[in-house]
């Protein structure tokens, strides 16, 4: 303590120096770990830069240019393919029950008519038969004018008559020989009390919260020119119609062959083999086979594309 105290000014500034030093090495091991971790993200990022190098595509300039026009195209296809799915599906629909219960009345009324009048290519009356009392999808209100007291349920009939409509035109230019049954899925009562078809899930289009369908079903008898010339129309795609299923029932074919007269039948027709060689062989009968009208069961669904709002494509 004396030394410390004859030599005050030597002590202060070994003092200093001591703590300059002790600051001098913090910040030193503190600027080095700074710098460990600053050549670890160095690193990290060269191999990164190097990945990104190797890949495929490569992130260069041009292509990101690629990429972007891609998906310009792709969503173009996108807006192009939602468009052709919803021509014609925005059909005009009634909410007034009375009308739309009267148009359905004149709907079945017409299509009788039309049915019992119909002509062949040939200008012939030939009536396209169906069963007593056809009610052409709408039995359930074939003898009822009333409205649904379900308000929701009358945009719903109207939209199905129209479909309906259309289909039946297009059958009828198809020319069949009968028409068996014409169902629609009946939407405005329960599934336990609706009466007639149910869209089988698994041929379904339905999508939830992208695609909305109304199925059909329709059944009707002639031979297969009838059916391609249907599928034909249907292909035109004035409405948004796509076919689920095709079921065939044809009933068995028989074959005739032209029967020789026994009193002409000998060994040689008998026994070929034996003829003389200088006779041609006889060529073996055909059996003449004629086509013979069949029952085709056709499954159709109606899309209706719901569209994403326009909060849910541009979120904030």
């Amino acid at each position: 303590m004396s030394l410390l105290k004859k030599n005050l000014a030597f002590g202060v500034l070994v003092l200093v120096c001591l703590l300059v030093f002790a600051v001098g090495a913090y910040l030193a091991v503190a600027e080095s770990t700074k710098l460990a971790k600053a050549q670890k993200k160095i690193k990290s990022s060269e191999a990164q830069l190097k990945s990104l190098a190797y890949a495929d595509p490569a992130p260069t300039t041009e292509n990101v240019i690629a990429s972007e026009q891609n998906v310009a195209q792709l969503a173009a296809e996108l807006l192009k393919i939602r468009e052709d799915l919803q021509r014609g599906s925005k059909i005009d629909v009634s909410t007034d029950g009375v009308r739309v219960m009267a148009s359905i009345q004149q709907y079945i009324s017409d299509s009788q008519r039309r049915l019992a009048a119909h002509t062949n290519k040939d200008g012939e009356v030939t009536p396209i038969e169906t069963p007593k009392n056809f009610a052409f999808g709408f039995v359930q209100y074939i003898n009822e004018a009333s409205a649904p007291e379900n308000a929701a349920v009358i945009p719903v009939l109207d939209k199905q008559r129209q479909i309906l409509s259309y289909l039946l035109n297009q059958l009828i230019d198809a020319d069949p020989q009968g028409i068996k049954e014409l169902n629609r899925e009946a939407l405005e009562v329960s599934a336990e009390s609706a009466p007639g078809f149910t869209i089988n899930p698994a041929i379904s289009a339905r999508v939830p919260d992208a695609i909305d369908t109304m199925a059909f079903s329709v059944t009707f008898t002639g031979y297969t020119n009838t059916l391609r010339r249907f599928l034909n129309n249907l292909a035109q795609f004035e409405l948004p119609i796509v076919v689920r299923s095709i079921e065939v029932d044809r009933p068995p074919v028989e074959a005739s062959t032209t029967k020789k007269s026994k009193a002409k039948a000998t060994l040689d027709d008998i026994f070929g083999v034996f003829s003389s060689a200088s006779e041609a062989p006889k060529e073996a009968q055909k059996p003449v086979i004629s086509e013979n009208i069949s029952s085709f069961t056709v499954i159709l669904e109606f899309i209706d594309i719901i569209l994403p709002s326009e909060s849910e494509e541009n979120p904030d």
